[in-house]
């Protein structure tokens, strides 16, 4: 049976004040002249039940908000929900009783959070489901929402002479098709699934035969060799060098013994270079050694020569008595004296003991001694510094004996041994290179051969999941007869309207789309609007009749329809017709009474004569958004009104 969704009551609040819309018959049909608000109150209950509504600027300058008292199922709850603002991306769900807050529900999906979407579709029974779907080049499942559902239920003013439940957009295809064999029973959970898993694998077979591709090309370009050749190759190089490394190995032994053979003759100049170091020292203290001698015997050969003047001067000077001065023969006859004193210097006669020749001799016998012991130290050292320097000389020679040695030793032994040693090691570092790169190329090989057995895998498996899926589908196929008698309602009741032009009339079984005379539903524009709204019509009432009649077809029992009579004239044919399309609605709504409900705008009361619809009017005194003063033909009236009664009372 059909899913029960019915809207009780809309409410919509202003900051002046607040209205609300009651929905309480079976067909509810609101009327108004154009601008009244009938689309808008439509595209409130949308909003209300989390869709992306378009909302005029009236609506968005002056309603806060607007909730919706449904029942969904068995659930009976009050929707509220803001027009601008961040918590319009929340609905809150409150009690219809009390109106206090239940728990509020995100409009949008996120990790983990049950939106307003999960709520609806569980509430009304109807599975919550993902499709096999891409987005961006890539396999994504996508969701199927309850506003995509409600495409099946709304009827918009804008489209319903233009397309079927959104066909035109090629975003909304799939999941159209998806929405009609779940609610006819044409898929289930399990077919879905396998659907689902057959895009995957269609997605990763695409992934990877574009990796062969690029692997093989890149093959082809690099290196036009077979995978045998590659791997004969290998075998040839690894061989060559195992041969490299075995030479490489025999030079290094042999220099390593060359090297051993050396080691005394290295220590043996190590340790003359330390001998010299040390003899170079012994050379330098001897030479300052001797330099401190010879300071020594210069300094006492000072002091002697200095008392053998001083004494010659005593002898020579001391029994004249001067009259002129030495230095410059000025007469010192003139020049007061003291007596005692020197006449020339006029410092006081010494003492006949400080001049004794006796001490002065004592004192230059002393003086010579000392000198000769000086002298004598002097030359042993000198003879231990010329000992020294010859010691120093003669390792110096053997320093230089060895190093040549050595170095005769090295340029005939091991200079030739490192040079082998380098071409060796550089053969071998040239082979190991061309391994390296032989083998990425044979890995490269071996990643093709996987990329091949992971397609034949893929197909496989794709191959055994649309098995599945075929015999999924046969299982399922006894709802195909459901979907022919489907298409003979629709038929029956489209002819039965007698439009112009239309002879026969059914429903695709591959599209599930209305199809007239054959033609698509696009070819109808040529024909006119009317004739596209009467069909848009009767594919949406035949399956809600549908859903109605059968216990497992998952129709919503809610069609909201805008504007029927879209693009009808108003001769008596069309009028006619209209009736007829308005005879149908009363017609279901006496079969089938509260389990169904019509929601209906239009410019114009109904055509016929009946109480069985509820009304909701509108005028441009009392429109849709309360409190608002509408710029409509009646505001204008008024004006003019009291323009004229300004003018008499002046």
């Amino acid at each position: 049976m059909a899913v029960h969704l019915r809207i009780v009551s809309l409410t919509v609040t202003t900051a002046e004040t607040e209205q609300t819309y009651r929905f309480d018959r079976p067909a509810t049909v609101i009327t108004g002249p154009i601008g009244t608000g009938k689309s808008s109150l439509l595209m409130l209950v949308k909003h209300a039940l989390g869709g992306s509504a378009m909302l005029t600027p009236a609506v968005r300058e002056h309603v806060l908000s607007v909730q919706a008292e449904i029942v969904a199922g068995d659930e009976h709850v009050v929707l509220r929900r803001t027009i601008e603002g961040d918590t319009a991306d929340t609905v809150n769900l409150l009690d219809p009783r009390s109106l206090t807050l239940e728990r509020s529900l995100p409009v949008r999906a996120s990790e983990g959070a049950t939106t307003l979407s999960d709520y609806l579709l569980d509430a009304l029974g109807f599975p919550r489901e993902q499709i096999a779907a891409r987005r961006d080049g890539a396999a994504r499942p996508q969701n199927l929402t309850f506003n995509d559902l409600y495409a099946y239920v709304y009827l918009q003013a804008r489209e319903i002479d233009r397309q079927v439940v959104g066909h035109l957009e090629r975003w909304f295809e799939t999941k159209r098709k998806e929405l009609f064999r779940l609610m006819f029973g044409l898929t289930d959970s399990a077919l879905m699934e396998l659907k689902r898993t057959r895009n995957q694998l269609s997605e990763r077979l695409t992934a990877r035969e574009a990796e062969h591709k690029n692997v093989s090309a890149f093959l082809a370009a690099s290196d036009p060799r077979s995978d045998d050749e590659l791997r004969a190759e290998l075998t040839h190089l690894r061989d060559t060098l195992d041969r490299a490394d075995a030479a490489l190995a025999s030079l290094r032994t042999e220099l390593e013994e060359q090297t051993a053979a050396d080691t005394a003759l290295r220590a043996e100049l190590q340790d003359a270079i330390r001998a010299a170091r040390q003899a170079d020292e012994e050379v330098s203290a001897a030479a300052d050694l001797v330099d401190a001698r010879s300071a020594v015997v210069a300094q006492v050969q000072l002091d002697l020569s200095r008392l053998a003047r001083s004494a010659t001067a005593i002898d020579q000077l001391s029994p004249f008595e001067f009259v002129v001065c030495p230095r410059c023969m000025q007469s010192l006859a003139a020049r007061p004296i003291e007596d005692g004193h020197c006449r020339v210097c006029l410092q006081p006669d010494p003492v006949e003991a400080d001049i004794d020749p006796a001490a002065i001799e004592e004192t230059r016998t002393a003086l010579q001694h000392q000198l000769e012991d000086a002298q004598r130290i002097q030359r042993a050292d000198e003879e231990y510094l010329h000992t020294t320097q010859e010691r120093s000389q003669q390792l110096s020679f053997a320093i230089s004996s060895l190093r040549r040695e050595l170095d005769a030793q090295t340029r005939d032994a091991v200079a030739p041994r490192f040079d082998a040693i380098a071409e060796a090691s550089s053969r071998v570092a040239a082979l190991k290179a061309s391994i390296d790169a032989t083998t990425q190329l044979r890995e490269s090989w071996a990643r093709v051969r996987a990329i091949d057995a992971d397609i034949r895998s893929i197909k496989a498996e794709r191959r055994q999941v649309n098995r599945d899926i075929k015999e999924k589908s046969e299982q399922l196929k006894a709802s195909q007869s459901l979907l022919g008698d489907l298409s003979d309602d629709f038929g029956r009741l489209l002819t039965g309207w007698n439009l112009p032009w239309i002879e026969r009339a059914v429903i695709d079984r591959d599209t599930y789309l209305p199809v007239v005379n054959g033609q698509p539903f696009e070819s109808l524009q040529a024909s006119g609007g009317g004739l596209a709204t009467s069909v848009n019509l009767a594919y949406s009432l035949t399956l809600l009749t549908s859903g109605l009649d059968h216990s497992d077809v998952l129709v919503p029992s809610l069609l909201v329809i805008d504007t029927p009579r879209k693009a009808f004239g108003n001769n008596p044919s069309d009028r006619q017709r209209a009736a007829e399309i308005y005879s149908r609605f009363r017609t279901i709504t006496d079969a089938y009474g509260d389990r169904l409900q019509l929601i209906i705008a239009d410019n114009d009361p109904p055509p016929i004569a009946d109480n069985s619809f509820g009304r909701i009017d509108f005028d441009y005194t009392n429109p849709m958004v309360p409190g608002v003063d509408h710029p409509g033909p009646d505001r204008v009236t008024r004006m003019e009104n009291q323009i004229e009664n300004q003018s008499e009372a002046w």
